[in-house]
């Protein structure tokens, strides 16, 4: 769940700023395949998936980091699952390809040796993998917010291996998750728009940074909340991921995944230097 987006749809934060938008929440392979075929003019966009439309020479631009990483492997307990080697031996439940859960797996498990094709791994929506894994159908999961918190919360399951913990082994980095996208024409013709929109998404993500207990609290019927241990987990984990501004650690985190994704072979080419943009330098 981007909870920006949410702030921005019910709190206001977009009119407050001036700024006229038709917002449209959708699940996020949704965002990118209207993105990608440019029914929509803004959305959140991992990284892997600006590569591969920047390859094709559309012209894509990444504006800024919007979330720190949250994904993981969650596993059930007695699962014996302790490190991706292990985790060839069970099923592996994980949103689409194009998602960034998959595609800064795909990174990760290469830079460890793994082809990300060997794994036994059942693609589909947050929720089915959620219910799937809970009933015993799937051993392992990319865990996605607030998901992975609510399994956690039960006992029954544990998380042998973080992304953004992995990532920084490697690279001394945060990971991040997504970025704002769109495209050139856009901010040729809306720069002002386009630059309202970032304010607009970083001031979003301060406001969770200052609030996050009450944010959360907000949207605990879309988060699926209940106990107080879940509420406390999902504070803990996600409260602090949202950039209150343009995140430099992030935006060069996001590109030593392009560069880490090309010189593996997951990507045709690093398109790096014209794909990222900074929103305050457009």
């Amino acid at each position: 769940m981007t909870l920006p987006t949410r702030l921005i749809r019910d709190e206001d934060f977009a009119a407050d700023r001036g700024l006229d938008l038709a917002l449209e929440l959708m699940p996020p392979p949704a965002i990118q395949q209207a993105i990608a075929a440019k029914e929509v003019e803004s959305g959140t966009f991992p990284v892997i998936s600006g590569v591969r439309l920047a390859n094709k020479d559309q012209d894509i631009r990444l504006l800024g980091p919007v979330c720190q990483s949250f994904n993981s492997i969650i596993v059930h307990e007695d699962a014996g699952v302790d490190d991706l080697g292990d985790l060839q031996d069970v099923t592996l439940g994980s949103m689409p390809r194009t998602s960034a859960p998959w595609t800064h797996f795909a990174v990760l498990a290469s830079l460890e040796g793994y082809d990300p094709d060997d794994f036994d791994t059942r693609f589909g929506p947050p929720a089915t993998l959620f219910g799937a894994i809970q009933q015993g159908d799937l051993d392992a999961m990319i865990g996605v917010e607030p998901f992975s918190s609510r399994l956690l919360a039960t006992g029954d399951f544990e998380e042998p291996y973080v992304f953004t913990d992995r990532w920084e082994e490697q690279t001394g980095n945060r990971m991040p998750l997504v970025e704002v996208a769109t495209y050139q024409e856009t901010i040729d013709e809306k720069p002002d728009a386009v630059q309202g929109l970032m304010e607009t998404m970083f001031d979003a993500g301060a406001h969770i940074g200052d609030n996050p207990r009450a944010v959360i609290e907000e949207y605990d019927d879309e988060l699926g909340l209940e106990t107080d241990e879940e509420f406390d987990l999902v504070e803990e984990r996600i409260g602090h991921i949202y950039p209150g501004e343009f995140d430099e650690e992030l935006r060069e985190s996001g590109a030593e995944v392009v560069n880490r994704a090309s010189e593996e072979g997951l990507v045709d080419g690093d398109p790096s230097d014209t794909m990222f943009r900074r929103p305050d330098k457009l």
